[in-house]
C-alpha cells in the first residue's frame, strides 16, 4: 500500500506542529516540498511565516501562544520566553499589554530581533522553568527584564510591586536580579524597588509617594499606612497618611471613565469607613497628578486646613509593617 503524503493527510501536519505552528525544516522532513512551504505563505495563501523560517498553518491573526512558540522556534533549542511574555505565565497581571515577544538565547547564538520578536542574547543564561508547557525565565529574571525596557515609571512600579504584593518574591531578590544585569535601563527599577522596599505596593501608591516627596512644604506622612479604628478593628490601607491631622490621600487606582460599578462602589465604600471614623479623605485622580501638579498641589493644601479645623479621629495608626492590600 502507498504510504499517505502530507497531501492525503493535512492532519499530520498539524499534529506534528505546535499549535500550529512549525519550521519550514519541519515542513520539509514531513514530505512537504520546500518550494509547496513558500508558496503557500504568500499573500492570500492559506499559510503565513510568524518569523524566517518559521510557518503557521493557517492565514488568520495568530493567537499570542503561536506568536510565542513561533519567537521560541526562531531563538533555537535553547531560547526562553522572558520579559512580559514570561510574567504572564507565571500568572502576574499587571503591566502594558503585550505588543512584541521577548527571549533570551545564549550570547554564541547568532540569532537576530524580527517583526514581534525581540532577541536578547546574554551570558547570563538562566536555568528555563516550565510553565503553561513553554520555557519561560525565573520571575525576578522575568520582571527585571521586562521593566529595564519599559520607560513609563507607574508601568515599571506596577510590575515591580505585584509579586512583592503577591509574596511571590522578595525585594531582595528583585535587587539581586537588579545588581546581577546590565546596568542600562536600571535607574528607574532601582528608584522604584526602593519605595517598594519602603512598603509601596502599587502604580497608584508610587505616584503618590513620589509627588508628596518632591514638595517639601508638605507635612511629614506615612505612606501604605494601616488604619484601624478605635477598637482595633482594620478599615483601610491608604496611600498617604499624615497621622497629626487625620488627613487620609488616595490615589484612585482605576481612572474613573474606566472604573466598573463594583470598583465604583468599592471606593465608595473605602471613603465612607474612612470617614466614618473621622479621617478626612481627598481622592485624586492619577491623570490630575501626572497632568495638573499644581492644582493637585492647591487641593492637597486646602485638604491639609479643612482636616487641621476637624476633631481628632476615632483611629489607631499601627506602625508596624502594613499588611498586602
Amino acid at each position: 500500500m502507498r504510504r499517505g503524503t502530507w497531501a492525503d493527510e493535512p492532519d499530520r501536519l498539524l499534529r506534528a506542529s505546535d499549535h500550529g505552528v512549525i519550521a519550514a525544516l519541519a515542513l520539509v522532513e514531513l514530505g512537504v516540498p520546500e518550494s509547496t512551504v513558500y508558496r503557500r505563505c504568500r499573500d492570500g495563501g492559506p499559510w503565513q511565516l510568524l518569523a524566517p523560517g518559521i510557518v503557521a498553518l493557517h492565514n488568520g491573526e495568530p493567537s499570542v501562544r503561536q506568536l510565542e512558540v513561533a519567537a521560541l522556534l526562531h531563538g533555537g533549542p535553547d531560547a526562553l520566553l522572558t520579559g512580559l511574555s514570561a510574567v504572564r505565565h507565571h500568572g502576574l497581571r499587571r503591566g502594558p499589554e503585550l505588543t512584541r515577544v521577548h527571549i533570551l538565547v545564549p550570547q554564541s547564538r547568532q540569532v537576530r530581533s524580527v517583526g514581534h520578536i525581540v532577541v536578547e542574547r546574554t551570558e547570563r543564561m538562566p536555568r528555563a522553568v516550565l510553565r503553561d508547557g513553554l520555557p519561560v525565565a525565573p520571575l525576578a529574571r522575568a520582571v527585571l527584564d521586562a521593566v529595564r525596557r519599559l520607560k513609563d515609571t507607574e508601568e515599571i512600579a506596577s510590575l515591580l510591586a505585584e509579586p512583592v504584593q503577591r509574596r511571590m518574591l522578595f525585594v531582595e531578590h528583585l535587587r539581586q536580579e537588579l545588581d546581577a544585569g546590565c546596568r542600562k535601563g536600571s535607574a528607574t527599577p532601582r528608584l522604584v524597588l526602593r519605595a517598594v522596599a519602603d512598603g509601596v505596593r502599587s502604580a497608584a501608591e508610587f505616584t503618590a509617594r513620589e509627588w508628596w516627596l518632591a514638595h517639601p512644604d508638605l507635612p511629614q506622612a506615612r505612606f501604605n499606612a494601616r488604619v484601624l479604628d478605635e477598637h482595633g478593628r482594620f478599615v483601610a490601607i491608604v496611600d498617604v497618611l499624615v497621622e497629626e491631622l487625620g488627613f487620609a490621600w488616595e490615589i484612585d487606582s482605576v481612572e474613573a471613565h474606566f472604573a466598573t460599578p463594583e470598583q465604583v462602589d468599592s471606593t465608595a465604600r473605602r471613603r465612607r469607613a474612612l470617614t466614618g471614623i473621622g479621617l478626612h479623605v481627598l481622592g485624586t485622580r492619577p491623570v490630575q497628578v501626572r497632568s495638573d501638579s499644581a492644582g493637585t498641589h492647591q487641593d492637597v493644601l486646602d485638604a491639609l486646613a479643612v482636616a487641621a479645623m476637624l476633631p481628632p479621629p476615632r483611629a489607631v495608626f499601627p506602625r508596624d509593617l502594613p499588611e498586602s492590600a
